[in-house]
């Protein structure tokens, strides 16, 4: 192959003048003489002398050397000639320096001169041969936009060398050649370098070295795509290798089924640890999915406030799906650590409730603004701010207050008559930032009202084209893309709206649940998405799908072309993104489903235009003859039968020395050039009507052919479609996995606790009582339980939701479990004991499993309090569990029904006491009406964490058993139901 140089200026070879005293011979200025040529040497051929200006100068790696250029034109009067004279020099060039090299006479006669058409020198220095090694280069720009994406201009310019390296070298790790790009300025028929000179200095503006053998296959384009596949080897999705769930779907249990099921779908199992402590198993699959998705409807409930709401449970596995969970985390995680986007969204969220917030205020005051109204709330206002001003003595008393937290007139925006009109300003304050300056819609093509606005729709633009992305989110599998590979998917639209939920969670510090901001942002930015642009009548194009290929060809190839043209009528960019993951890995997304419908032509990848190589010469050469092969180069395409660039059967015969020059291993360039052109002009039936020979022919002729590798790709499924993208609210049905007792809540919490608050009295101080509620908690707490399935009508009244339980059961209907957090739990086959590590370093975190038993989950009982009765060594005793408690207290790991409350009754006797934790219902309602929410078959879970115990580590401790008791009170029964847990304390060895 022939070294080559490509210029983004495409008038750069020739924006110099040469010596008027060498025209083109035809007078066409299609080959004019180019005042740069690239040169090619082995590296013995480029030598110093050593002596005079090189005198101490040390050759680079290329063999040039840097030189003042006003000493090289001093030198020219010596035995070492230059063809650079000293009044052709600027001042500024003289004393400058460039590198130059030293080439042997003789090569350099044998390169600047002219042959005739039997290979015979002319003997004259004569430099018409590069007219036809220099071209330009137009690559079409709708191609270009989608196969290079670092150009920008269509047009290059290319210099050819006229020498390749020597035809003797196979070894790949020897210095093949060196390549200099040389200024030809003042060659020309005066300047002949004197017999008794050695060596001509030349200027070199650009060298590199390259290695090259005669039989390395692995570097050729065409090898390399078909490594990556063939049209015919299969439409290849991104998933887990086959291997990986072969076995599984030919199982014959359903369990295993389901499970190959999944990994084909793109799922992967990952390890998973639950809240409270147990490592299991768990579902998980990335943004890009192999199967086509549904499409997303637009729906405006619920927002979630915790990842985990997004989890979802296989009931037919029994895994979790943290999918949703997980990108909801990540967007929320991306958001948190950009400064810019957190910063203007933070500032956008303030602006829109402040500003809400005041046009609601005015609203309802403007209905209210009769003197008597103003009167009474001005005497409301005063009697409430003296109540507030009384202070209680009871801290356990503190987050209840005898002023009514909220009146139906009041201006809070949980008020009756404020929440509907906060509601509608914060949609009206939204929708006013979110315009441009020219009253319509931002879209990122005009300006915006608001700077903020602008980030806000930016960072989520960025978003849905899979900016900031962590690679193990997108392809979570290794072998779901192995080397030399090219696979397929979609972008799954519900993991992209967790993620951009997860995102705009932020910031969230007034409104809860009913998060009326977030909703309005979310409901603004699907705005753009349904609206036609009046310029390109189109609609944002939204990535949908892509392409993944891994192959060296990325790394080798920086503008690697991908090609996936439109139909003629559809003006839409074709590609969306292309960007490169990792140095072999290229990712593509397009805005359409993978179908040969959207696809008419197929995808294609090929060598970019401008990247492409020059062979030395298209034939055979053997025993002094060269076989001559020659393609259909053509200007006239509207023949039916004419394929451009085809290669013609006819082979023509000739000696080689007409072509090339075998002593230098020079090609000459003129002569193939006239070669070529007789064979076009004179073949029958030609297509070829040119006037002259000229460079852009000789690089067609000497173009290696571009290589493709088209996909086509598979019809249409009728059955499934996909969707236009919306920015929505989530909604995962049946959540939890819970079948028929799924059921969405749909009435407002707010409205539920405001009418319980209403009842709420808390009872007068008494210096002799503890507070009625052994664990107070802010009545938002409340909130909490819309996370669990809950079908009443109002938390605070009774009315609908009773529920027939039996009156009392015969035995405990729970099992206890001891065990520690961040420790193996100890299996034991009958369930009879666990164990602790008795040589744990510091306070343990103890997990209490409690799980009701399997033969009681049938019949219901109201479940009124739960004891559980922690034996504790205190005055030197050993005989406790525990030493004592001192900790933070205890909160449930699943269950949000109940709170956990501690008590130490006093020691006596220096005995043995122990540390008791209450599990008391959150409903504030009379427990003997049996709410359903207390029914056993509601709390199929009581698991609790007791946080930071001691453990009594007394010798007489190790390996002693503990009996935990477990009280369970039913009904309006002050007789429990007693069962008990043994624990044994020992080394973490045995657990």
């Amino acid at each position: 192959m022939l070294p080559h140089i490509v210029f983004k200026d495409p008038h750069l070879p020739w924006e110099r003048q040469m010596e008027s005293s060498t025209p083109p011979k035809d007078g066409s200025e299609r080959t004019r003489i180019p005042w740069l040529a690239l040169w090619v040497f082995r590296p013995d051929e480029l030598v110093s002398p050593g002596t005079g200006i090189f005198a101490g100068k040390a050759l680079s790696s290329t063999r040039s050397t840097r030189l003042n250029v006003s000493d090289v034109i001093q030198v020219g009067t010596s035995d070492i000639y230059t063809p650079y004279k000293h009044d052709e020099a600027s001042p500024d060039e003289e004393h400058s320096q460039a590198d130059f090299i030293c080439v042997n006479r003789q090569l350099f006669e044998a390169l600047c001169q002219s042959y005739k058409s039997d290979g015979s020198s002319t003997g004259d220095t004569d430099l018409t041969p590069y007219g036809y090694l220099a071209h330009v280069r137009k690559v079409g720009s709708e191609a270009l936009k989608a196969a290079a994406a670092s150009v920008t201009n269509d047009c290059f310019s290319v210099v050819i060398a006229n020498r390749t390296g020597s035809s003797q070298n196979q070894d790949p790790s020897s210095l093949g050649a060196v390549a200099h790009l040389v200024s030809l300025e003042g060659i020309g028929p005066s300047f002949k370098p004197s017999p008794e000179a050695e060596l001509v200095t030349i200027c070199s503006l650009f060298s590199w070295t390259f290695n090259y053998t005669l039989q390395d296959d692995q570097v050729e384009f065409e090898n390399a795509l078909k490594a990556i596949g063939t049209p015919t080897s299969g439409f290849e999705w991104l998933r887990p290798s086959q291997d990986r769930y072969a076995g599984l779907l030919s199982a014959q249990e359903a369990d295993k089924q389901r499970v190959g099921k999944r990994i084909r779908d793109g799922y992967l199992l990952t390890r998973y640890r639950t809240l409270s402590g147990e490592e299991t198993l768990a579902l998980q699959r990335g943004a890009l999915i192999p199967t086509l998705p549904s499409a997303n409807t637009a729906l405006n409930t619920p927002i979630y406030l915790f990842s985990s709401q997004l989890q979802i449970l296989d009931t037919q596995v029994g895994l979790v799906d943290n999918s949703y969970a997980a990108a909801w985390n990540l967007g929320k995680a991306n958001a948190l650590a950009d400064e810019k986007f957190l910063s203007a969204f933070v500032r956008l969220r303030t602006t829109i409730y402040k500003r809400a917030l005041l046009a609601a205020k005015a609203e309802v005051t403007e209905s209210q603004d009769e003197a008597p109204a103003v009167l009474e709330r001005l005497i409301s206002t005063t009697d409430s701010l003296m109540k507030l001003a009384e202070v209680k003595k009871d801290n356990k008393l503190k987050w209840f207050s005898s002023v009514s937290p909220e009146r139906g007139d009041s201006l809070s925006i949980w008020g009756e008559k404020m929440r509907a009109k906060f509601t509608n300003a914060v949609i009206t304050e939204a929708n006013k930032l979110g315009q441009s300056l020219s009253a319509g819609l931002y879209d990122e093509q005009n300006n915006p009202t608001s700077s903020d606005w602008a980030t806000v729709v930016a960072w989520v633009y960025d978003a849905l084209f899979l900016a900031n992305i962590p690679w193990y989110h997108l392809v979570m599998e290794p072998s779901s893309l192995p080397p030399n590979s090219i696979r397929f998917f979609y972008v799954d639209p519900t993991w992209l709206n967790a993620y951009l939920d997860g995102a705009l969670s932020i910031g969230n510090h007034v409104e809860g649940d009913q998060d009326s901001v977030r909703a309005a942002i979310k409901a603004l930015l699907q705005k753009p998405f349904t609206t036609e642009n009046t310029e390109s009548e189109h609609k944002p194009q939204v990535p949908i799908s892509g392409l993944l290929l891994r192959s060296p060809l990325v790394a080798d190839f920086q503008d690697l072309g991908i090609q996936a043209p439109r139909g003629p009528d559809d003006s839409r960019a074709p590609i969306l993104r292309r960007v490169k993951l990792a140095p072999d890995i290229l990712l593509v997304l397009f805005d359409r489903a993978l179908t040969n419908v959207e696809f008419p032509q197929g995808i294609e990848i090929c060598q970019p235009p401008h990247e492409q190589c020059f062979l030395a010469y298209n034939g055979k050469v053997e025993n002094g003859k060269i076989e001559m092969a020659y393609r259909n180069i053509t200007t006239n395409s509207t023949s039916s039968d004419n394929v451009p660039m085809a290669p013609i059967a006819e082979r023509v015969s000739k000696p080689s020395e007409t072509i090339l020059n075998s002593q230098c291993g020079i090609i000459l360039a003129e002569n193939l050039a006239k070669d070529v052109y007789g064979f076009l002009t004179h073949r029958e039936n030609t297509t070829f009507s040119e006037s002259s020979p000229s460079s852009a022919l000789l690089a067609l002729h000497l173009s290696y052919m571009l290589v493709k590798l088209s996909l086509t790709l598979p019809a249409p499924d009728p059955t499934r479609s996909v969707g236009d993208f919306k920015v929505t609210m989530l909604e995962v049905q049946d959540l939890h996995g819970l079948g028929s007792q799924y059921q969405k809540r749909e009435k407002d919490t707010r409205d539920n606790i405001t009418k319980l608050l209403r009842n709420v009295k808390p009872r007068p101080y008494d210096d002799t009582q503890g507070s009625t509620y052994s664990s107070p908690r802010p009545p938002y707490w409340s909130m909490i339980s819309r996370t669990a399935p809950d079908s009443r009508d109002e938390l605070g009244s009774d009315s609908g939701t009773q529920t027939p339980a039996s009156s009392l059961p015969s035995e405990s209907q729970y099992v206890l479990q001891v065990y520690t957090l961040g420790y193996k739990p100890f299996n034991d086959p009958s369930g009879a004991q666990t164990r602790v590590p008795y040589d744990a370093k510091g306070p343990l975190n103890l997990v209490f499993g409690i799980q009701r038993r399997q033969q009681a989950a049938g019949t219901p009982y109201t479940l009124r309090r739960m004891a559980i009765h922690v034996p504790s060594a205190t005055n030197g005793s050993t005989d406790g569990f525990i030493q004592g408690y001192t900790g933070p207290g205890a909160y449930m790991a699943n269950n949000i029904r109940y709170i956990p409350g501690l008590s130490c009754p006093p020691a006596a006797n220096n005995d043995a006491t122990e540390v008791i934790v209450n599990l008391t219902p959150r409903s504030k309602a009379n427990i003997t009406t049996s709410p359903k929410s207390c029914l056993t078959t509601m709390n199929n879970d009581m698991t609790f964490i007791l946080r930071r115990v001691s453990l009594n580590i007394s010798p007489q401790a190790l390996n002693a058993d503990f009996a935990i008791k477990m009280n369970e009170y039913y009904g309006d029964s002050p007789i429990p139901i007693t069962s008990t847990a043994q624990v044994k304390l020992v080394d973490t060895k045995d657990l």
